[in-house]
């Protein structure tokens, strides 16, 4: 009977996880790449969809999906101007809500950081590092720009509560646990966005090593356009976190089914939240399916595609990697033309 039952959760499990990912098929499939926004004068620099310097929304808010709306007009008006809305009537849209505080550590050239596209869309306002608790909370922190890694040494605000409530998004063979095992006590989501290749810094941080290491529970397919020769089930930085974001609210609901605690959350108040949270990919998807474009246009395969993968790897296997060296070259360039724009802008702001 417990095989059965067993077979049977499995199945409904996969069933969901199908089902999940055909709608985020589907999502990032209706941007079209053709819709355009005019391009915005931000931080001295030309910028399309949002700042990666200051994170600035950049995008009429007439276009942003309503659980984004939403979420942006309740930040905008907290304080003594704090809104309450009635999100239980059938037309109003409920803000989109984390599961958990979300800390994003970013360790990274910002043009590729795509854990910025949370900060840019679930914050608003100048001081665009931090948004509202009561949703969940966005923080970045820019280890380049000398922002320093918090303490995260400290118990649950509940004091019957003795465990660690804040947890590093690290998959460790042998070390890091299924993140849905560990949802019921998080409060606190630590997320490095940085390369798979420079992922030293959760073994040299004091702060970042206190912290209990959690991996997705299930394998995920990505849908970023740049090549990794990292193996499968490697994602991007604001994938993981909206699928770390699905994973917990699913087990936190389950959670609150079976606690003794009167609930006035309900089904469809958990269904909604799941569903809105797909949208934490309204910008990849946007920046994804202008990427496709632009390959389509000059003729390349599509970004991520077996052939796009087999071509990236035949310029490494060519006589003495000079392709591969071609490109990456190109790669260094670009590099060290953002660190003189950002060194020259810098340098602005000290004149003023």
């Amino acid at each position: 009977m417990q095989t059965i039952r067993k077979n049977l959760y499995m199945s409904q499990k996969s069933s969901k996880l199908e089902a999940d990912e055909q709608r985020l098929v589907e999502y990032l499939n209706s941007f079209d790449g053709k819709t355009s926004f005019p391009r915005r004068t931000c931080c001295n620099s030309s910028r399309s969809l949002y700042c990666k310097e200051c994170c600035r929304l950049l995008v009429p808010d007439d276009v942003l999906p309503d659980p984004i709306s939403m979420r942006r007009e309740v930040k905008d008006a907290g304080g003594d101007n704090e809104i309450t809305l009635d999100t239980t009537a059938d037309n109003i849209p409920r803000p989109l809500r984390l599961p958990f505080n979300l800390h994003i550590v970013l360790d990274d050239r910002r043009c590729s950081a795509t854990g910025l596209h949370a900060v840019a869309l679930l914050n608003s306002g100048e001081e665009n590092h931090k948004s509202a608790d009561d949703l969940g909370s966005v923080t970045l922190i820019d280890v380049a720009n000398g922002d320093d890694i918090p303490n995260y040494d400290y118990k649950s605000i509940d004091p019957i509560e003795q465990s660690e409530t804040a947890f590093l998004l690290f998959p460790s063979p042998g070390e890091s646990l299924p993140i849905d095992s560990v949802a019921h006590q998080m409060e606190t989501l630590v997320v490095l966005d940085c390369k798979w290749t420079k992922s030293s810094l959760c073994r040299k941080n004091a702060n970042l090593m206190k912290l209990r290491k959690v991996h997705l529970s299930n394998t995920y397919n990505t849908h970023y356009w740049r090549w990794h020769n990292a193996g499968d089930g490697c994602v991007s930085t604001i994938e993981a976190i909206y699928y770390a974001a699905m994973e917990v609210s699913e087990q936190k609901y389950k959670q609150l089914l079976s606690s003794e605690d009167q609930c006035t959350f309900t089904l469809q108040d958990h269904l909604a939240d799941q569903s809105n949270l797909i949208h934490l990919l309204w910008l990849f998807g946007h920046q994804r399916a202008a990427t496709f474009q632009a390959a389509n246009r000059d003729g390349k395969p599509a970004p991520g595609s077996a052939e796009a993968k087999e071509l990236a790897r035949a310029l490494r296997k060519q006589s003495g990697e000079y392709a591969w060296r071609s490109e990456r070259n190109k790669e260094i360039g670009k590099i060290l033309k953002e660190e003189c724009r950002r060194m020259k802008e810098l340098g602005l702001k000290k004149k003023h």
